[in-house]
């Protein structure tokens, strides 16, 4: 099997991972993966959960010109393509509409080290970047800002954007950070959250 093949397996069975936890419904959040000097990145109008291997579209990644001209990559290709561009160690790319983490995202600017856990599998608080336009430039250059010193951002009115060195490490990383965000909501309802220190968090990243 090509290496191709390999990852596009891997992009259908995360998306359809990413479905069947409830990260992402119909047609919405994409997924892609880095190749050298392309992405395979997952095409418009297509759902995650239904998609095959031929639905996730390599672009070259210096242009943003895909290699196919039968399907259209998916409208948010700026903000993925703007990741892989702002740090070298980004190899999978993961854009969700979770239910908790769009709830946060409305009501903080930042999430913190709400748990061991978060900040074990996440490695960096989430700042929220307010509303901008699905698919827009200025999305993908705000996006690309806050990527380059964290593994997540929540975006206001729209969901989570999740970045890893694979599809494992990005995938994770989503259920942690929803997770981390249905905590956070929850304390807030019951009482009041708390977060972990930064020295306490940096000590425990060993920073």
């Amino acid at each position: 099997m090509s290496k191709a093949a390999k990852l596009k397996r891997e992009l259908v069975a995360c998306g359809r991972k990413i479905c069947g936890e409830g990260l992402a419904i119909g047609t919405g959040g994409n997924i892609s993966v880095r190749d050298g000097g392309l992405i395979y990145v997952k095409a418009s109008s297509v759902s995650m959960r239904k998609a095959k291997a031929g639905d996730y579209i390599p672009v070259d990644l210096k242009t943003g010109r895909p290699f196919v001209r039968h399907k259209r990559p998916t409208i948010e290709l700026p903000m993925h393509l703007a990741c892989y561009r702002a740090r070298p160690d980004i190899g999978a790319v993961i854009h969700t509409h979770p239910v908790y983490g769009s709830i946060a995202g409305m009501t903080v600017k930042k999430l913190g080290f709400i748990s061991y856990e978060f900040i074990a599998c996440v490695g960096s608080e989430t700042p929220v970047l307010d509303y901008l336009r699905c698919g827009s430039g200025e999305l993908a250059k705000a996006v690309a800002k806050a990527i380059k010193r964290h593994n997540a951002v929540l975006l206001k009115n729209h969901g989570a954007i999740v970045v890893g060195k694979d599809l494992k490490e990005a995938f994770n990383r989503s259920l942690a950070l929803e997770r981390a965000n249905q905590i956070f909501v929850m304390s807030r309802l019951l009482a009041k959250a708390s977060f972990i220190s930064a020295s306490e968090a940096r000590r425990l990243l060993g920073r």
